[in-house]
């Protein structure tokens, strides 16, 4: 809910204080674009290209006049391509093409004689295409094609001479296609295939004989879909598939019988869709979608039992939370997850369901300031993010709201600066996005060392309610050995490091104060006090005979609009019994309906016939522009919806609001061609357009084939998925967005 403030006059007060943090500094722009950034020494070396030279592989010192070309790798206007880079004993390895050898391994030293390739393990025109690099004890290993013994496991000590295959793993031409190269205490680990058992777990200590298969996961040729290797504190994580469970998460320790499932966390052949394992404590943190909660943040130790789900952070929702971009800073985990406003929004954790919460709504109400790209740097969270009037900028964050704050404009307006590949260096934050110019640049940051927050609120509490005309809120500042700047409804007021600011009770509403602190240039997190004034109301006894019904009750109060009040009740005990509401306005009822409204969400979910929904058209009484706490109970019951209160002011003759449940369209899902046409599944989806979409293609069996989440939805969205490595038969397509699913049975022929 978005806060209203006084009257319009006064929405003019508000000041922009941006200026007064350190700003990022553009060191060149690249009309061409940016691709890797990574750091070599305390000096960041990146593919880039200047519009003259291609992709080649440029360095900077943090200067403009130190960010300089390394070396034309392919002279001229041709692109070398620098890409999968990593640094291995102070060497940049990565894969390029001199415009006459292929794709091949290139290692650098940050100077121009010291850039050369390491081997042309395809000789000739033709590419190795060295992929999934790893470093293992100073040992560079990848995956290599020399056109002779297929992709296999390869390593390098940065000479020609010791650049050679690990062990040709599925004999002669064929491929065993070596992925998730990683390294747990000095073991390689990868999934393979050596052409008898499928892509299954594999390890390596860099010698023929001790490359060999961990265990057979999916007895016989079937592969068991081994996916998302990660070292946690010592122990392999990864996911993997079998007939019975599904995709599922795993451990091993190297040896067949340590190898195990760790938990059937969606029990059957259904799969978790397990993902973005992260370390913290010694605790493994991750992203999976269960039966009951959707998809959820989870932990485990590594026993069965230890495997959890922290919290249920979007309870109801077909996607759930799904949190992403896990990020560890000072001993908490920092993501971005969807919450009941539907937003996607920064999140923390310190692995309990209470310490699992919203550090900020960036972009309040329905727009979602979708955080990504996620980097601590000396404990702070820097990330990108939008809100409207900015779109994608460079946002920072100490894990506190007030500590949640813009760093600056990039691409002033609305325009995306979209920042990624934020690389920390020595206390410098180094990253591409988009300039004011519309091209791709290289920034550098010096963070401020900001202030703490001034102390801001009324006898130290930063939420006063108070009823209309009732005596002023004097709100205080103090703690701030700088300039203290006011914003909000009634500033500026005071900028002389304390002071006051009087809040008037003569018209209801919320009004929100902050107050900076200028030191130095640097500019102090925000500190925020929000005042309350509330009609005055007569509150008799409502609900009939409270108490006389009773019942396993479950129940949400989802929206609360000037149109209508929607959400869903059920009794567990009664699952296709439809529900009595009664609903109140400032603990005043306003009236009742019956929960009866089919959703295909909530039947898919297990709640009875799924007629449990309910859209309460919100009485005119209460659209008066007062402000009004809003709740909800089972009619004749002690049980209050779960997100009640909710607060609504609505002015006077006010509508339906455009995003009611009565204006929303269902999903349709139209595929074209069915029967399969070659090899490719098409499909077009209406009704979901400016929210959400998944889909997921499965085997009858459960076995994911594709997944893909779009964040926005056109008026017509269309998808293309290829089935080409797919036998025939039946397959099925799910589609979902935040109000229902549909399943599509697919045949392919051939």
């Amino acid at each position: 809910m978005k806060k209203f403030t006084f009257l319009s006059l006064m929405l003019t007060c508000w000041l922009p204080f941006l200026s007064a943090n350190a700003q990022p500094i553009s060191l060149k722009s690249f009309p061409g674009g940016i691709t890797e950034i990574i750091n070599l020494n305390g000096k960041i070396l990146f593919s880039a290209n200047d519009g003259v030279n291609g992709f080649e592989l440029w360095k900077s010192d943090g200067t403009a006049a130190g960010t300089v070309l390394v070396k034309d790798i392919n002279p001229g206007a041709g692109s070398s391509s620098p890409v999968r880079m990593i640094v291995v004993n102070g060497v940049l390895y990565f894969a390029a093409s001199n415009g006459t050898a292929g794709v091949e391994l290139w290692k650098s030293d940050g100077t121009t004689a010291g850039t050369v390739m390491v081997k042309d393990i395809r000789a000739g025109a033709l590419d190795s295409t060295p992929a999934w690099m790893t470093d293992v004890n100073g040992t560079l290993y990848f995956r290599a094609n020399n056109g002779i013994n297929g992709s296999e496991v390869w390593k390098s000590n940065g000479t020609e001479a010791g650049t050679v295959l690990v062990k040709d793993i599925n004999y002669g031409i064929g491929e065993a296609n070596p992925q998730y190269l990683t390294n747990v205490n000095g073991t390689l680990f990868f999934k393979a295939n050596n052409g008898s058992s499928g892509l299954e777990l594999w390890k390596s200590d860099g010698t023929f004989n001790g490359t060999v298969m961990v265990k057979d996961i999916n007895p016989g040729p079937n592969e068991s879909s081994i996916s998302y290797l990660a070292n946690m504190n010592g122990t392999l994580y990864f996911v993997a598939w079998q007939s019975s469970t599904g995709n599922e998460v795993w451990k091993s320790d190297g040896t067949a019988a340590g190898t195990v499932m760790v938990k059937d966390i969606y029990p059957g052949p259904s799969p978790s869709e397990a993902y973005g394992f992260t370390n913290l404590n010694g605790t493994t943190y991750f992203k999976a979608y269960d039966f009951n909660c959707s998809s959820e943040l989870w932990k485990s130790d590594g026993t069965t039992a230890g495997t959890v789900m922290v919290k249920d952070i979007f309870p109801g929702s077909e996607q759930g939370g799904s949190p992403g971009g896990l990020t560890v800073m000072n001993n908490q985990l920092f993501f971005a997850a969807y919450y009941p406003n539907l937003s996607r929004e920064l999140w923390k954790s310190d692995g309990t369901a209470i310490g699992t919460k919203l550090v900020k709504d960036i972009s309040p109400g329905l727009d979602a300031s979708e955080p990504t790209n996620l980097t601590e740097m000396n404990g702070v969270l820097y990330m990108n993010a939008k809100t409207a009037a900015t779109g994608f900028e460079l946002w920072k964050s100490d894990g506190t709201e007030a500590g949640t704050l813009p760093v600056g404009e990039i691409n002033p307006g609305p325009a995306d600066a979209s920042p990624f590949e934020l690389t920390p260096i020595n206390g410098v934050l180094y990253f591409a996005a988009t300039g004011s110019n519309g091209q791709k640049q290289l920034f550098r940051l010096n963070p401020c060392v900001n202030p703490p927050a001034p102390n801001l609120g009324a006898n130290g509490q930063n939420k006063v309610t108070v009823t209309q005309n009732s005596a002023p809120v004097v709100l205080s500042a103090s703690n701030c050995n700088g300039q203290l700047n006011w914003s909000g409804p009634g500033g500026p007021n005071n900028n002389t490091g304390t002071g006051n600011i009087t809040v008037p009770t003569s018209f209801t509403g919320t009004y929100v104060y902050s107050a900076t602190c200028l030191v130095n240039a640097c500019l102090s997190p925000a500190a925020s006090a929000t005042v309350v004034v509330q009609p005055v109301v007569n509150n008799p006894n409502p609900g009939g005979n409270p108490g006389s019904v009773t019942g396993n009750f479950e129940g949400y109060l989802d929206k609360v609009e000037c149109g209508t009040i929607r959400g869903w009740v059920w009794d567990k005990d009664k699952p296709n019994t439809v529900m009595k509401l009664e609903f109140f306005a400032n603990g005043n009822s306003i009236g009742t309906i019956d929960a009866n409204i089919f959703r295909q969400d909530l039947k898919d979910q297990g709640k009875g016939n799924g007629e449990h929904a309910y859209s309460f058209p919100t009485p005119a009484s209460i659209k008066n522009g007062q402000t009004y706490s809003i709740s909800a109970k089972v009619y004749n019951s002690t049980y209050v919806l779960k997100w009640a209160p909710k607060t609504l002011t609505c002015p006077s003759g006010s509508r339906l609001a455009t995003e009611s449940a009565e204006s929303q369209k269902p999903l349709e899902v139209t595929v074209l061609g069915n029967p399969i046409q070659n090899n490719q599944v098409e499909v077009n989806v209406r009704g979901a357009e400016g929210g959400p979409l998944r889909f997921l293609l499965t085997d009858l069996q459960g076995r994911p084939l594709a997944e893909r989440h779009i964040e926005q939805a056109t008026a017509t969205e269309h998808q293309r998925f290829s089935v080409n490595n797919t036998t025939s038969g039946i397959l099925l397509l799910r589609v979902s967005n935040l109000r229902e699913s549909q399943t599509i049975k697919l045949l392919k022929t051939n």
